[in-house]
């Protein structure tokens, strides 16, 4: 069987250490922010979560990596 015509794989890589589990609790309104981002992309409510907590944190690493 061949492999050269699969999907690619949109599950997430491993992390060292593993995931815990995290509740976060939001205004109603950007809660429907993050849904309306959820159906246009077809994704997740925490697959967008995600995406946005690590863009702040990757900008966090850029903003102190540039005052040093």
């Amino acid at each position: 069987m061949s492999t050269s015509n699969s999907p690619k794989s949109t599950r997430a890589r491993k992390i060292s250490g593993g995931r815990e589990r995290c509740a976060l609790y939001l205004p109603a309104e950007e809660l429907k922010f993050l849904d309306e981002i959820a159906e246009q992309t077809d994704s997740s409510r925490s697959s967008v979560i995600a995406k946005f907590y690590y863009a702040g944190k990757l900008a966090s690493q850029n903003a102190n990596q540039s005052q040093n």
